[in-house]
């Protein structure tokens, strides 16, 4: 695949967006430019590519004429005119704003877990799952496929920065202002999160799940098939790197150690030594990409199978985001040869 190639990064001064503008940066094919472009609201003018800075460019369509791909990192509000004009221009497009994932005519994607959705993209959209999505089926997607099915529970422990730069700026600020009994503000999170917890995150329904466990446990199923997840989602007040307690009730025990082949041949990284301080956990994985596990132990009944696992959200999610743009323009430059 050619290298010549210009990549717009919608959002390219948010969290994820940055993020996405690091990969793009050391990825094998790596494109020769990049568009960064931004909502107007946004006090970033310029970002680093290539060793050099590249000023941010207001959120336009005409802006994405001159790209050949366009990845997608706003909130969900604004990612729709930015997703209608790249597919009204013919340009692969691959959306991480969570406006699209709910789309059933759009593939969402993982790249390393459901690879062959990405073969069958009938259009040049596909849309990447929320993080906490990616972290459950990173796990259940290994063992599924080798046949460690069952009942599966999930507690999910959400950073701020899934609310992107303005859930981590704000955590920031609430923790300050409490340290000097202040009122902190409450904006992003109208309940607060510093030295607390979020045992509800989004709007609760009458059945008692909110919207974005809804979300998560039905993109979970359409990554990986089998049945559904019952996941829960806790909000925690760390900046970044989410985390969660994985249990699969089998019908019959899985020996750990298969467990843990399973796990490691189908990408999730193990601890490198043993004890405690080799755990994964959101200070550990900073910066790396994929699922990390451990603590793979039999439950109290020594049937179900637990499953601890962390994960840089904000470095995966783009990781993600790159892959699938990445196949995406090499499958392009097939069909034009």
């Amino acid at each position: 695949m050619a290298t010549d190639l210009r990549v717009a990064v919608v959002g390219a001064t948010g969290a994820l967006g940055g993020e996405i503008v690091k990969v793009l940066d050391a990825v094998r094919w790596r494109p020769s430019g990049i568009l960064p472009l931004a909502r107007p609201t946004t006090s970033t003018t310029h970002v680093e590519y290539g060793g050099e800075s590249l000023p941010v460019d207001d959120l336009d369509a005409d802006a994405l004429e001159d790209a050949d791909a366009v990845l997608v990192a706003v909130p969900p509000s604004a990612a729709g005119p930015a997703v209608e004009a790249a597919v009204r221009l013919g340009l692969p497009v691959v959306d991480a704003s969570g406006a699209s994932a709910s789309d059933p005519q759009i593939p969402l994607v993982v790249p390393w877990v459901n690879p062959e959705a990405l073969q069958e993209v009938p259009q040049l959209a596909v849309a990447i799952p929320d993080a906490a999505a990616t972290l459950l089926a990173s796990v259940l997607g290994p063992l599924r496929r080798a046949g460690v099915d069952g009942e599966l529970t999930a507690t999910v422990f959400v950073p701020a920065s899934t609310e992107g730069r303005a859930g981590i700026e704000e955590l920031s600020r609430q923790v300050v202002a409490l340290f000097n009994s202040q009122t902190p503000p409450r904006k992003v999170f109208r309940e607060g999160l510093a030295f607390d917890l979020l045992p509800a995150l989004g709007t609760v329904g009458e059945s008692g799940w909110t919207d974005r466990e809804r979300a998560v446990s039905e993109q979970v199923a359409r990554l990986v098939g089998g049945g559904a997840c019952d996941a829960t989602l806790v909000g925690v007040p760390v900046f970044s790197g989410i985390s969660a307690e994985i249990v699969v009730r089998t019908a019959r025990p899985v020996p750990l150690e298969l467990a843990q082949r399973i796990l490691g041949d189908g990408g999730a990284r193990l601890p490198e030594a043993a004890g405690p301080r080799y755990l994964p956990r959101p200070r550990r994985v900073e910066g790396h990409p994929f699922a990390h596990v451990g603590r793979i132990r039999h439950g109290a009944e020594g049937r179900s199978l637990h499953v601890w696992a962390s994960m840089d959200n904000l470095r995966t999610t783009a990781t993600a985001v790159v892959a699938a743009a990445g196949t995406l323009l090499r499958a392009g430059a097939h069909g034009e040869a």
